[in-house]
C-alpha cells in the first residue's frame, strides 16, 4: 500500500517547495516529517485534524501522519469547528502535546502502514461543511509522471487543505516538479512572483483565471500547462487562455470533494465528448439520468455517507445538470442552484456564459431576486473593461440575451460592479443569492 512518504522517497532529490522566503526539498520534507512523527507517538492510529497554517508545515504533517494515523482531517481554522469532537488537533492544542511524547524510531508504524483515511471538507457554501473520506491511493490515481512533467514549476493558487489544492500539491511533488507558494493575496503581486520563479504550470478555477486575465500581466508568464476546475469551463475562458498561450496544454478537470477526480478533458472544447457516456473515461463510467443529472461511477471507492446518492449499479448522482449538444455533453450548473422564475428553471451559469460572450465583459455573477408574483427574477452583476462605456455595452448585452436566451432567462436588471468576490475555494461567491 503506497503512503505519501514512500512515494516521496523516490523523488527526494527532485521535488521542491518554494515560498516567499525559503525553499524546501523533498529530502528535507522527509527528514522533517520523520522528526515530527517521532515526537508524536501518541497520535499513532488516532484521528488527527491537521490545521493549515502554512504549506510547508502542512505538507510535512501529511507526509508524517499518512500510514501512521487512522484518519487525517485536512482543516482550515474555520472548518476545524465542524470536525468530530474526539479528533486530536495538529498543530498542538490542549488535547494533544506531542512535545511530551516518547521518541520512537523514524520508521515507527510505517513498516506495516495503517490504511489512513483522508477527510476533506466540502466548500460549505450553505451551512457547515461536510466531510468526505478518501484513501491516498485514490487521491493520486490521476497523478501523472513523466520527464516533461518533472521539469514543470507549478504556481499554487489554492490552499492545500482543499481538494483542488491538494491535487496540485500531490501532482507537483510526486512528479518531481517544483511548487511555488506565496502568501501574497493581490493577484498582480502573485503573477509577479510566478514570473520571477519561472512558473510554467497553473491550476485555477475559471473565476480565478478571469481575475488573472484582468490583470493584463499574464504576458509575463510562459505557461505550458494550464488546468481549470471547480466551476464550469465555458468555451469563452478556454478560448481566451488558448489565445494567450497557444501552445499550452489546456485541460479542464471534472472533480469534486466527495467523488474525487472523475475525468480530464484536454481537447480545448467545453464539456466532454458524448461518446464517453458509452465508452467511459479514465476508468470511470458516466451516465445522464432522466433529470439531466450527470452520474459517475469512479474507479476508486466512494465515501459511505454518499449512500443515498448512489444507485443500485454504483453510479453517484453528481447533482450537476447537463445537456447534449452536437456530440458534446455540456454542463448547465448545479441542480441546487436553479432559479425558479414562474415555474421555469434558469441556470445562473448558462446566463453567465451568454453575458461573458459579449466582448468587453470580464466577469459576471447571475443571481435571483425575490419576486412576489413569479417567485424570483434573474439579475446580474457585471465587471467590464474600464475603457468601455457602460450604457453602450448594456445595449450589446441585451441584444445578445435576446438571441441566446429565452425570455424568462434574461436578467431584468444589470448592475455594474468593479470586482467580483471569490470565495476561499476559488469559486465565484454565490452566498447572497436569494432563490
Amino acid at each position: 500500500m503506497p503512503t505519501f512518504e514512500k512515494k516521496l522517497l523516490d523523488l527526494s532529490q527532485l521535488s521542491v517547495i518554494i515560498t516567499d522566503d525559503s525553499k524546501v526539498t523533498a529530502k528535507q520534507l522527509l527528514e522533517q516529517s520523520a522528526a515530527l512523527r517521532s515526537g508524536c507517538s501518541e497520535l499513532k492510529s488516532k484521528s488527527v485534524a491537521v490545521v493549515y497554517t502554512d504549506t510547508i508545515s502542512f505538507v510535512t504533517a501529511l507526509v508524517a501522519f499518512d500510514g501512521f494515523c487512522g484518519a487525517l482531517y485536512l482543516c482550515s481554522r474555520d472548518s476545524i469547528k465542524s470536525i468530530p469532537k474526539d479528533v486530536c488537533h495538529w498543530p498542538i492544542n490542549s488535547k494533544t502535546d506531542c512535545s511530551k511524547s516518547t521518541v520512537t524510531s523514524q520508521n515507527d508504524g510505517l513498516s506495516l502502514p495503517i490504511k489512513t483515511k483522508w477527510y476533506l471538507a466540502s466548500s460549505g457554501t450553505s451551512g457547515m461543511p461536510k466531510w468526505f473520506s478518501h484513501r491516498f491511493s485514490d487521491l493520486i490515481r490521476q497523478t501523472r509522471i513523466s520527464a516533461t512533467l518533472q521539469n514543470l514549476c507549478w504556481g499554487s493558487l489554492y490552499e492545500p487543505h482543499r481538494f483542488a489544492g491538494l491535487q496540485v500539491t500531490l501532482q507537483a511533488l510526486l512528479s518531481g516538479a517544483s511548487l511555488v507558494v506565496t502568501e501574497k493575496t493581490n493577484v498582480i503581486d502573485r503573477v509577479s512572483v510566478y514570473a520571477q520563479q519561472n512558473v510554467s504550470a497553473i491550476s485555477a478555477t475559471p473565476s480565478m483565471w478571469r481575475q488573472l486575465l484582468m490583470t493584463n500581466q499574464l504576458h509575463s508568464l510562459s505557461l505550458s500547462h494550464i488546468s481549470l476546475g471547480g466551476e464550469i469551463a465555458d468555451q469563452g475562458i478556454i478560448d481566451a487562455l488558448s489565445h494567450y498561450f497557444p501552445i499550452a496544454n489546456i485541460r479542464h478537470i471534472y472533480a469534486s470533494t466527495e467523488a474525487g477526480v472523475g475525468f480530464v478533458v484536454s481537447d480545448k472544447k467545453a464539456g466532454f465528448p458524448q461518446s464517453w457516456l458509452q465508452e467511459g473515461v479514465n476508468g470511470a463510467e458516466l451516465q445522464v439520468d432522466g433529470n439531466q443529472h450527470l452520474r459517475i461511477k469512479p474507479q476508486g471507492r466512494l465515501d459511505k455517507s454518499l449512500v443515498n446518492r448512489i444507485d443500485e449499479n454504483g453510479f453517484l448522482d453528481t447533482e450537476d445538470r447537463v445537456e447534449l449538444v452536437k456530440g458534446r455533453v455540456l454542463f448547465l450548473g448545479r441542480a441546487s442552484g436553479i432559479i425558479n422564475v414562474g415555474g421555469n428553471k434558469v441556470h445562473p451559469e448558462k446566463v453567465e456564459s451568454v453575458l461573458l460572450s459579449v466582448e468587453g465583459v470580464l466577469q459576471v455573477r447571475v443571481y435571483a431576486k425575490a419576486n412576489s408574483v413569479l417567485g424570483a427574477l434573474v439579475e446580474a452583476e457585471i465587471t467590464i473593461n474600464p475603457s468601455l462605456d457602460w450604457s453602450v455595452l448594456v445595449k450589446k448585452i441585451r441584444s445578445q440575451c435576446k438571441l441566446k436566451l429565452q425570455r424568462f432567462e434574461i436578467p431584468v436588471k444589470l448592475r455594474q460592479v468593479t470586482r467580483m468576490e471569490i470565495n476561499s475555494s476559488g469559486k465565484l461567491s454565490r452566498s447572497n443569492i436569494n432563490v
